[in-house]
């Protein structure tokens, strides 16, 4: 089952709706990467050279920023993608009626479309987050033993 997070809109036009954030399939978040990452690298930003590679590996947070620099074809369907990923549970106080399909009437605020795209990519990418706190915490515990080199215990 893949991963879904909440998010119930706090203030503007659309406060109390709430959302339902889907992780895409890995495929197509592979895909989904793959096409951003050219994307970017199309429109002259510096990507790193193993990005495509990489896939949705190749991407992190500060990418998401630069998705204006992309063509604006190009970053429409981006965008889209992202907010597939999303829908809208329509009353929220009762537990019978399940999320659907977000309708362009659903939303009245813009704001709330960037901030749902955004906790999109960042549900997508969240696992680079959480590997890179494991790796930090694991060199610094291999940084403490003792080796012949270093001479610490």
């Amino acid at each position: 089952m893949r991963k879904t997070i909440e998010y119930l809109v706090e203030e503007g036009a659309d406060k109390g709706k709430l959302f339902f954030i889907t992780r895409m399939s890995a495929s197509d978040a592979d895909k989904w990467a793959l096409r951003f990452i050219k994307a970017l690298a199309d429109a002259g930003d510096t990507v790193r050279p193993d990005s495509l590679e990489l896939g949705i590996l190749g991407i992190d947070d500060k990418y998401f920023d630069l998705i204006g620099h992309v063509e604006e074809s190009e970053s429409e369907v981006l965008l889209e993608a992202l907010l597939k990923c999303c829908q809208i549970k329509r009353d929220p106080r009762n537990p019978s009626v399940e999320p659907t399909k977000i309708l362009s009437v659903d939303i009245e605020d813009a704001q709330t479309l960037s901030i749902l795209r955004r906790k999109a990519y960042e549900l997508h990418t969240d696992f680079i987050k959480a590997a890179m706190y494991q790796l930090f915490h694991l060199v610094a515990a291999l940084g403490m033993t003792e080796t012949p080199e270093n001479g610490k215990k």
